[in-house]
């Protein structure tokens, strides 16, 4: 009986979320990271799409939906033929608009609109979502988990939170984004990925808390190793 405790307890432990965590952080897949449903003006909406593998991903025939606040379905773009992402880079779509998406320098653009309590969704050709997000209270949203409980204000893009230079994917829009202030609407400048600002979680705090729990962990085996063996 103490041995099978024993073993158990070890497979607890090498399982556990912290485990996990480092898993969670990366993504092998096309990811939705930035998203803004106004600047200073309400039709000044833009999403990125990034590429987090090290191979230029096709995405000709792929679609960008979103899904109102009652639930309705719409269509932000469609990919033409030839569309890619290269690795470790994103792409913008944008609100064509009062010629928005040529401020901000969008390749793909169209006259469709992003607002409060909406979902958006990324689908391969084959319908298939690839990465989705949802803000606010929506009936039947795209998205992962809980949505992201907050509406985005004007100039407050929904950013994807990063740790380490990677981007946090847990499958919660929850605990995957935060919002950030603008001071005044995205330029081509500000648009740079390697100019964002994101919100991480505190490395110092998650070795902390993993040095802690290695050192519980350990503990506890020789605990029960010394009572096996006695």
């Amino acid at each position: 009986m103490r041995k099978q405790i024993f073993l158990w307890l070890i497979l607890f432990l090498l399982t556990s979320p912290c485990s996990q965590f480092s898993a969670q952080t990366k993504s092998d897949h096309l990811l939705i990271i930035e998203i803004q449903i106004a600047g200073s003006v309400s039709s000044q909406d833009y999403l990125k799409i990034y590429n987090p593998t090290d191979e230029p991903l096709d995405i000709s025939g792929f679609r960008l939906r979103k899904r109102s606040q009652a639930g309705k379905e719409y269509s932000l773009r469609v990919f033409p033929a030839g569309s890619q992402i290269k690795p470790k880079e994103f792409l913008i779509w944008a609100n064509a608009q009062d010629g928005f998406a040529d401020l901000i320098q969008a390749p793909y653009q169209s006259q469709a609109s992003l607002s409060s309590n909406n979902s958006v969704a990324l689908l391969d050709s084959q319908g298939f979502i690839v990465d989705a997000v949802a803000w606010g209270k929506g009936k039947n949203p795209f998205g992962e988990g809980a949505p992201f409980p907050q509406n985005p204000g004007a100039n407050q893009p929904l950013k994807r939170k990063q740790l380490e230079n990677s981007y946090i994917d847990s499958n919660s829009n929850q605990e995957d984004f935060f919002l950030e202030q603008l001071t005044s609407s995205p330029k081509p400048g500000n648009l740079i990925l390697g100019n964002q600002t994101p919100q991480p979680l505190s490395k110092w705090l998650i070795l902390g808390l993993g040095l802690g729990l290695g050192i519980l962990s350990a503990i506890i085996i020789l605990f029960l190793k010394r009572n096996y063996e006695s």
